[in-house]
C-alpha cells in the first residue's frame, strides 16, 4: 500500500515532469518558427546567433552574415531552461485550475504576458537586435508556442477543459459551493410565512 507521503512525492514527481514536457513543446514550436523565418531571409540559424550574442554573451557587435556555433549554444540552453521553468509553473496552475476559478483566470493572464514578454525584453535590452524581431513574428512564435503547450495540458487533464467550459474566471469556488449547498437548504426547508395559507390566500384569513 502506498502512503500518503509516496503519493505525493509520485504525484510532484509527475507535475514536474508533465512540466518539463509542457516547455520542450513550446521551446521545440519557437525554436522551429524562426529557423523558417531565418531560411526565408537566406540567413539559417541567425536568430539564435544574434540572441545568445546580445543576452548571453552581451556583445556590442553583432554577427551579421555567418552563425556563431558559441552564441547558438549558449542561447539554446538559455531558451530550453526558461520554457522548461514556464512549462513547469503553468502546468502547476493548470492541475489547481481544475478546482480553482481563481487559478484559470491566473493561466489567461500568464499566457498574455508570454505573448508579450518577449517582445519587451527587446525593447529595453537590445535596441541593436529589435529590427530582426517584429512585433507580428513575435505574437505569432508565442502565439503558435502557448497553443501547442495548452493543447498538450488540455488532452492531460479533461477536468481542466470542462472546469473552463462550466464556470466563470477569478469565481471562487469555495464561496460557490456554500451559496449552493445554502439553496438546497433553502428548497428542502421552506419558511413557514411564506407557506401559509392565510398569506397565500386572503379568502381563508381568520376574521375578527
Amino acid at each position: 500500500m502506498v502512503s500518503s507521503t509516496n503519493a505525493t512525492m509520485m504525484d510532484d514527481a509527475a507535475a514536474r515532469r508533465e512540466g518539463v514536457i509542457t516547455g520542450l513543446f513550446g521551446a521545440a514550436v519557437v525554436a522551429v518558427f524562426y529557423l523558417g523565418v531565418d531560411v526565408a531571409r537566406g540567413q539559417p540559424l541567425m536568430t539564435p546567433t544574434v540572441l545568445g550574442e546580445v543576452f548571453v554573451m552581451r556583445q556590442a557587435a553583432l554577427s551579421t552574415g555567418t552563425p556563431d556555433t558559441m552564441a547558438i549554444v549558449l542561447y539554446t540552453i538559455v531558451h530550453i531552461i526558461a520554457f522548461t521553468a514556464f512549462g513547469i509553473f503553468l502546468t502547476a496552475l493548470a492541475r489547481r485550475a481544475e478546482q480553482s476559478g481563481l487559478m484559470r483566470y491566473a493561466i489567461v493572464q500568464l499566457l498574455v504576458v508570454f505573448e508579450l514578454f518577449f517582445y519587451g525584453l527587446l525593447q529595453v535590452g537590445a535596441e541593436s537586435a529589435r529590427g530582426m524581431f517584429p512585433l507580428w513574428s513575435v505574437l505569432a512564435a508565442n502565439t503558435l508556442a502557448a497553443i501547442v503547450m495548452c493543447s498538450y495540458l488540455w488532452r492531460r487533464h479533461p477536468a481542466l477543459a470542462r472546469a473552463f467550459a462550466g464556470g466563470a474566471l477569478g469565481k471562487a469556488e469555495g464561496v460557490t459551493r456554500r451559496a449552493r449547498r445554502g439553496a438546497r437548504i433553502i428548497d428542502h426547508h421552506p419558511s413557514p410565512i411564506t407557506h401559509h395559507p392565510s398569506i397565500i390566500d386572503p379568502a381563508i384569513s381568520p376574521r375578527a
